[in-house]
């Protein structure tokens, strides 16, 4: 008589998984139970964008064309003498904020760096205030957070050694959507686009999230009545008065690497270049747009959708396609709002718990030009790199 067999146990079961993620849960909500939660969401954001990114240098040459282009800017403001319209640094004449600011620091090439990582600091608690607004979750604000870090416009703080200060620029977007004070929204949207000009467009990103939050009334024509959202739009506004200005007083000429060419080159890279933008966030994008076509704001949900599209669409009209694309956060923060008002309490959180599982299962790739894509390494690999001699 033979014996019978038994299968074994399988090792790791659904519910295991399960237990496990609430306790890693639950420990996290005694860590956020304090009065310095803020504090431990942007520390707990800046760890694992550090770990899962880890900053090289192999590329770094402060004594380049790029950060000397950025000093000669700090020294004289609207100054092109010297550059030469096809080259990058060419376009840091209208990105004059943080040098300025730089320059009346004595700032060298590693304060600026030290600078834009303080940008994404600033970030992540904007991110985290804004969340916890909106949900009345310390909890969803914590992961919010950490996935923006795991994405380009929370790592560009730490990773970039360009000169590109899209961290800094980002905050501003962020913290101009997370104050509720007229003139700082004004402020910081305006401090945003002379930061980086692809701030300006994303100001309309930031009008539509303190529609949503501050409106008792959502419907499209009454967001004009809100003075949060003619803020952003006056922030936006002032930026090309002053920029016409600037152009005019000190004879300026604008920036020409922006056209439809690069659109037909990088064509194949917009699926994956807008992805990187907002990675997860991009379930709230898809949600809010349903949510508000089913409430029959369907002019404002077709508005919204369109401008998102056009907005990636312009993310390839440039090279460096994921920089252009990380604009977009406020865009998905903004969809965050609306799904947390429109929606369902369960399907807001679910919604948080995904998009932060796939911006966490996603390495940090950004889209460069035609066909390029880089890898940003996470640390212990840094480290084995390092110890194996690779560069």
């Amino acid at each position: 008589m033979s014996t019978p067999t038994v299968d074994p146990a399988p090792v790791l079961a659904f519910g295991d998984v399960r237990r496990a993620g609430r306790r890693v849960l639950a420990r996290l909500d005694q860590l956020l139970a304090g009065r310095w939660w803020l504090v431990i969401v942007v520390l707990l954001a800046a760890g694992v964008s550090l770990f899962c990114a880890f900053p090289t240098y192999s590329g770094y040459f402060p004594h380049g064309r790029d950060w000397l282009a950025i000093q000669h800017i700090a020294d004289h403001p609207f100054d092109q003498t010297g550059l030469i319209p096809s080259d990058r640094p060419y376009n840091f004449t209208f990105r004059v904020l943080v040098p300025l600011v730089g320059g009346r620091l004595g700032l060298t090439p590693p304060g600026y760096l030290a600078l834009q990582a303080c940008g994404a600091l600033a970030l992540f608690a904007g991110t985290a205030r804004i969340v916890h607004r909106i949900t009345e979750s310390r909890r969803l604000a914590a992961l919010s957070a950490i996935a923006v870090g795991l994405t380009w416009a929370g790592a560009t703080g730490f990773v970039e050694i360009r000169g590109n200060f899209d961290s800094i620029a980002i905050a501003l977007l962020v913290w101009a959507m997370a104050t509720r004070k007229v003139p700082l929204v004004v402020l910081f949207g305006f401090l945003a686009t002379w930061t980086d000009e692809r701030a300006l467009p994303a100001l309309a990103f930031v009008a539509l999230y303190h529609h949503i939050v501050e409106s008792r009334d959502i419907r499209w024509y009454t967001a004009l009545r809100e003075p949060r959202v003619l803020a952003a739009l006056g922030a936006a506004v002032l930026h090309v008065i002053s920029r016409l200005a600037a152009t005019a007083v000190f004879d300026l000429h604008q920036p020409s690497d922006l056209g439809f060419m690069n659109i037909k080159a990088q064509m194949s890279n917009l699926p994956v270049g807008a992805w990187t933008g907002l990675e997860g966030m991009w379930l709230f994008v898809a949600l809010g747009v349903v949510a508000l076509w089913r409430v029959r704001e369907r002019l404002l949900s077709l508005v919204y959708l369109g401008y998102v599209g056009i907005f990636a669409l312009g993310a390839i009209a440039v090279v460096d396609v994921t920089r252009s694309a990380s604009y977009l956060l406020p865009a998905g923060l903004a969809a965050m709002a609306i799904v947390a008002r429109l929606c369902d309490r369960r399907l807001l959180h679910h919604t948080t718990y995904a998009a932060f599982a796939l911006s966490a299962a996603w390495p940090l790739y950004y889209a460069g030009g035609a066909y390029t894509m880089y890898w940003n390494y996470p640390l212990p690999l840094v480290i084995v790199r390092k110890l194996a001699g690779v560069e």
